[in-house]
């Protein structure tokens, strides 16, 4: 079975490359604007637009207008092409569906920050990246890379790293399964709660970090636009969100390595995080969690593991018992108790045997949907869509008061 894994290295160029690497992202930008306002004049004249071969055969009129384009690679130059094509597509896809079609937008200096090499210009040796027409550039190789390079992005961060992302198609080779059971249920107060009865404390990153934040966000406003000290603030408050980040990616990955390297198949519940994250209570407090992030990192470490991941509509799960009598409680109580059978447990610990019990052992409650998580693409460390989703009601709003936690 074969998948496409990215894979994500520091670049250390000299400062004469990195003035190549930064004229490059400067000249595709341009070019990008260019072919945009070409697309706008076909659009509003014939609510159409140029397609890509199109817009690939008037690079070479382009370049004679800005005979600096001559001094990039070919491929890098269609990849412009295909970026602008895409937001065009993706743009009459969002109009056919009847929703906010967001019309593509000219990209201002500092959000045009990549430029890729589709399928050549590039050549990998040792701990030096060649690049077609810019040179040699020291790479941080901090992993074997497994598999055939297909494409290769170089991205600047808004901290000025550069780093360089290699798609590869690779041979998935499955481990031999352990066969062990798990069920999980998260939320804001834990970050997570097993079947076993473990639980796992939210770290709130962005909380511990908020105080900081405001400070700084504070004095980055009041300052003159265009001005030295905006640009300073600019790049200190793009270091600590970048901390940040960092932090909450290695809590994810950790987590999820140890859930896949124990348990063999694990069953969570779906959640429909872009309708929750719309109750101003919780937005914040999702996005510091980042429960889709770690259900992405979580499919694909089990798959390759030889496991599966089991997607439960996790609705009632709290309002039940395992011995299938109902429980009524709001989400002010936090310990459940059975009148039926005597049982005396945490609510999340009971949700997550629930959600256990109901991903492997039938077990019912009204009408409930498994599905198995199939993790696509690979991108980055991982990046495709790990969850189907299912409302959850007034639930939310309900849980977001009843955190203490959060403001």
């Amino acid at each position: 079975m074969k998948k496409i894994k990215t894979y994500k290295f520091r670049l250390y160029p000299s400062k004469i490359i990195e003035r190549k690497l930064q004229f490059i992202l400067n000249n595709c930008r341009c070019l990008y604007n260019t072919q945009l306002e070409y697309e706008k004049q076909i659009y509003f004249s014939n609510r159409e637009y140029a397609n890509r071969t199109d817009l690939n055969n008037l690079i070479l009129d382009w370049k004679i207008i800005n005979p600096n384009l001559k001094n990039i690679h070919s491929q890098v130059l269609q990849n412009v092409s295909d970026r602008l094509n895409k937001s065009f597509s993706n743009f009459f896809t969002r109009v056919k569906k009847g929703e906010k079609p967001g019309f593509p937008r000219f990209k201002p200096k500092d959000t045009y920050n990549s430029f890729s090499y589709p399928q050549s210009g590039f050549n990998l040796n040792k701990n030096k990246l060649k690049l077609s027409k810019i040179g040699e550039i020291n790479i941080r190789l901090h992993r074997k890379i497994n598999g055939k390079i297909k494409t290769l992005i170089i991205k600047k961060s808004p901290t000025n790293k550069w780093f360089a992302y290699f798609s590869v198609e690779e041979t998935l080779i499955k481990k031999q399964s352990n066969n062990n059971y798990l069920g999980i249920d998260v939320g804001l107060n834990s970050f997570y709660t097993d079947s076993n009865g473990n639980k796992i404390e939210n770290p709130k990153y962005l909380r511990e970090s908020e105080n900081r934040l405001i400070k700084i966000q504070r004095k980055f406003s009041k300052k003159k636009k265009s001005s030295k000290n905006r640009k300073k603030l600019r790049l200190k408050l793009a270091k600590l969100y970048e901390k940040i980040l960092n932090q909450r990616l290695d809590f994810l990955h950790k987590q999820a390595r140890e859930l896949a390297d124990n348990y063999s198949n694990i069953a969570v519940e779906k959640l429909q995080i872009k309708n929750m994250i719309k109750n101003h209570y919780l937005a914040k407090s999702i996005n510091d969690v980042s429960w889709y992030k770690f259900l992405q990192l979580l499919s694909y470490k089990v798959e390759e593991t030889g496991g599966q991941i089991l997607e439960v509509n996790a609705k009632g799960t709290s309002q039940y018992c395992i011995c299938g009598n109902k429980v009524k409680k709001s989400l002010a109580v936090r310990i459940h108790k059975c009148n039926k059978c005597g049982i005396k447990i945490d609510r999340d610990v009971m949700s997550a045997k629930l959600i256990k019990a109901i991903a492997f052992e039938n077990y019912k409650i009204n009408i409930q949907q498994v599905k198995k998580v199939e993790p696509k693409n690979t991108v980055g460390h991982t990046e495709f869509q790990a969850c189907e989703v299912f409302p959850l009601g007034e639930t939310v709003k309900q849980e977001s008061l009843a955190s203490n936690n959060i403001k």
